[in-house]
């Protein structure tokens, strides 16, 4: 028989090894915060186009800052030299703009350009090169040589003497500001660009990849007296993921051993406390395992579940450890006396869980996915793992009560514990009336993590560079170029517009890159004739008194509309000059077209600026815009669900309590707990934010389980709060102080809005233990006394 029991043990565990090593090595976190927001939202929209098309995920920004200029500029090309050397690592490494350096590559860039512009302004080049116009249009770059004082328009005329690029407007290309994107203007402050050389599948492959570039870039920095920094999409992704796994298994570490510590204080057994958290972690498997093949990502609001899961899974465990304790018999008796009172509490508290996915917001529906499958699985483990192991470790003698036991069983003690919190709540309650209601903040300050080198880097980057957090990005989607252009005139027209009325300032958009092929065909067609005539532009220039390098640019120029010249309209560079060059203006894949540009709003009229440009495929977007949205919505959004949550555990305590007294009673419990909680977040200086304001509906999924355990308890015992206090105050102890801890673990969490989750939720938590404990039987008893 024990070589039969033996064998089937291991079975089961054969087959849980599996099913977890099945479920876990499919979870992934998604750090894309947009995740967990409503998709019909239109900043949400447009923030998800320009992530997905425009952030670049496998580009990675270093920023170096050194005392001098010099040492600045010499550290960023000889680290960019460095990079080239390790293919494996980066496949592009960009350190200055690519007409700084006059690269040969620049020429599709520009002839792509050039062909994109109004026909009138290339039929002015060509006339500016005719044989009678061009020797002064030579004297006039020799002029402006010896005049100018601009080192970039120096460059630019040494390479391009005979005026091929005076028809394109370079601050449209910057977008509107001067300042590079490669230096500081006092150029202690350098950015290099550095392409993955490797695919990044995964958070794991960031991480990885990031961690080997730092180490690199370390060892050949040595000595130098040089700063380095790391931003960028790959960065953020390293550091957030990072941090969740670090989160997940801080929080639910530090959960097991503050449970470790209660049951501890309360029962005093060692092998039914390992065999307890043995379980806990079981559970903490399954449930991860089940989400990664039911979910396979995880996001950021999700991560927090782990800590959520076991502090409400060893509710169960401490149940059917005191019926293991008070009722003799077989394995099957204990979980058969133990069944009926598990599955009510779990199944209650499993569908306030999985009624948040009515929701639109996709990170609280998987929230409450995660936590209600971890609820489930909880409560299977311990009825049908724990309970036949705890009867086996089962003790004979008696033992000792705790200290909380012995608490809950003195009269005088609980009597203290009554005053203390009717001075607590009306305190919290007071600073409520006194200091007002929490404030609402859904900026994307909530959405951050606390410690990131990434954003640090990138904070410093806006600091030294072009800040332009305020700006609006505008996108322009479409299926195919023709359609994209013309929407992007149309919002070109509404914007000079609002400018001419006061709610724009500068704007500028992808038009000038985005192919136009009435345009391309036209050109195509007027340049022939100088492509024709090449060998008489270079001996003007050599007669005019230039170098033969000094044709290089305008001979690559023709070369490339040479080359064009018979193919199909519209026209689009594939040179990686071209395409780094249009990577954060324009995205083509052949079924998706997006064109990308800024908007400089005045300040208070951004909601009617978005009001006037937004239509079909076109958003103007920022992530200040996306908290002004949320800040509308997502009230509204909460209150539907908080009031269906409400009248879901209405309906079922009037099943069990039959009386429209006591339900009244519970509703002005949990009234009480609300208005404590927000007196005490206003106290703290906590702020309600996307994040926290899902601990009002978990909540009322589990704080309210226990007014409704209390109240059925009082009803079993004719209203003899004493003994409801012996019945259920060490049970409700137990089990909110568990949960509050699994969530209070989280308020070290590095993301801002998951930590005042886990505050939000263990001060509810607290607070409607000792209002159910304390207050609801007085006020009960206060009430039949009147009647």
């Amino acid at each position: 028989m024990r070589g039969s029991s033996g064998l089937r043990w291991a079975i089961v565990a054969a087959l849980l090894a599996a099913y977890c090593y099945a479920g876990l090595s499919r979870i992934s976190f998604n750090v894309e915060i947009l995740k967990m927001l409503p998709v019909h939202l239109h900043q949400v929209q447009g923030l998800s186009f320009f992530l997905k098309h425009f952030a670049n995920p496998d580009e990675l920004m270093i920023t170096l800052e050194a005392e001098d200029p010099d040492t600045a500029e010499a550290a960023a090309t000889e680290l960019a030299e460095h990079l080239r050397t390790r293919p494996d690592l980066a496949k592009r490494v960009v350190e200055r703009a690519p007409w700084e350096a006059a690269s040969p590559q620049m020429s599709e860039f520009l002839g792509f350009t050039l062909l994109n512009q109004p026909p009138e302004k290339i039929a002015a080049l060509i006339a500016s090169l005719a044989p009678d116009t061009i020797a002064a249009t030579l004297q006039q770059s020799r002029e402006k040589l010896a005049e100018s004082l601009d080192p970039q328009e120096i460059g630019m005329l040494a390479y391009d003497p005979l005026g091929f690029t005076r028809a394109l407007d370079f601050s449209r290309f910057a977008q509107g500001s001067t300042q590079s994107e490669f230096s500081s203007r006092d150029g202690l402050f350098r950015v290099v660009y550095a392409q993955a050389g490797r695919q990044l599948r995964n958070y794991k492959d960031n991480i990885a990849w990031i961690a080997e570039l730092r180490q690199v870039c370390a060892a050949w920095k040595g000595e130098r007296a040089v700063k380095i920094g790391f931003t960028g999409e790959p960065a953020f992704v390293a550091d957030i993921a990072g941090s969740m796994d670090w989160d997940m298994t801080s929080s639910g570490a530090v959960t097991l051993a503050v449970i470790a510590v209660i049951f501890w204080l309360c029962f005093r057994q060692a092998r039914p406390l390992l065999l307890l958290q043995a379980m806990l972690v079981l559970t903490f498997l399954l449930a991860l395992s089940t989400a990664g093949l039911v979910l396979h990502e995880l996001t950021v609001m999700g991560v927090g579940f782990g800590a959520i899961m076991i502090g409400l899974s060893v509710d169960y465990g401490y149940y059917v450890f005191q019926r293991s304790r008070s009722h003799g018999g077989t394995p099957r008796e204990l979980r058969w006396n133990c069944l009926q009172n598990v599955m009510w509490t779990a199944g209650t508290t499993a569908a306030a869980f999985f009624a948040l996915n009515v929701s639109s917001l996709p990170g609280l529906s998987q929230l409450g996915s995660l936590v209600g499958i971890g609820v489930i699985v909880g409560a299977s483990v311990m009825l049908f793992l724990f309970a036949p192991l705890a009867v086996r470790f089962r003790q004979s003698a008696p033992v000792q009560p705790g200290i909380p036991e012995r608490f809950f069983a003195s009269p005088r003690a609980t009597a203290v514990g009554t005053w203390i919190t009717l001075a607590l709540v009306a305190f919290l309650v007071g600073v409520l009336v006194v200091k007002g209601t929490p404030k609402l903040d859904f900026s994307a300050n909530t959405l951050r993590p606390r410690v990131s080198g990434a954003y640090e880097a990138l904070d410093r980057l806006y600091e030294k560079l072009t800040d332009d957090r305020d700006l609006l990005s505008l996108i322009v989607t479409g299926k195919s170029e023709d359609e994209v252009l013309t929407r992007l005139r149309t919002a070109e027209s509404t914007l000079a517009a609002a400018h001419t009325r006061g709610d724009a300032g500068h704007a500028n958009t992808a038009a000038p890159l985005w192919p136009d092929a009435a345009h391309q065909r036209a050109n195509l067609a007027a340049v022939q004739s100088l492509i024709a005539e090449a060998p008489r532009l270079k001996q003007a220039l050599l007669d005019g008194g230039f170098n033969e390098e000094a044709f290089g640019l305008a001979d690559s120029i023709l070369q490339e509309w040479q080359r064009w010249r018979d193919a199909a309209v519209p026209i689009w560079p594939t040179g990686d000059a071209s395409r780094w060059l249009l990577r954060r203006a324009a995205f083509h894949d052949g079924r998706d077209f997006l064109a990308l540009g800024i908007v400089q709003p005045v300040a208070g009229r951004e909601t009617a600026l978005a009001a006037a440009v937004e239509a079909e495929g076109v958003y103007l977007v920022s992530w200040k815009q996306l908290g002004r949205e949320l800040q509308e919505v997502i009230p509204a959004e909460f209150g539907k669900v908080i009031v269906g949550l409400i009248g879901i555990v209405v309906v079922l305590l009037w099943f069990a309590l039959r009386s429209v007294r006591d339900v009244l009673l519970f509703l002005a419990a949990i009234a009480l707990v609300f208005a404590a909680l927000a007196g005490t977040m206003t106290l703290l200086g906590l702020t309600w934010n996307l994040f926290n304001l899902a601990a009002i509906l978990l909540l009322l999924g589990t704080g309210t389980d226990y007014s409704i355990l209390l109240l059925l308890a009082l009803k079993r015992n004719g209203g003899d709060t004493a003994a409801a206090h012996r019945e259920l105050g060490l049970v409700i102890f137990l089990c909110s102080s568990s949960s509050a801890v699994g969530f209070a673990t989280l308020g070290w969490a590095n993301n801002i809005g998951l930590s005042s989750l886990g505050l939000t939720c263990a001060l509810g938590l607290t607070l409607s233990a000792l209002v159910a404990v304390f207050l609801l039987p007085h006020a009960r008893g206060w009430l039949r006394r009147g009647r």
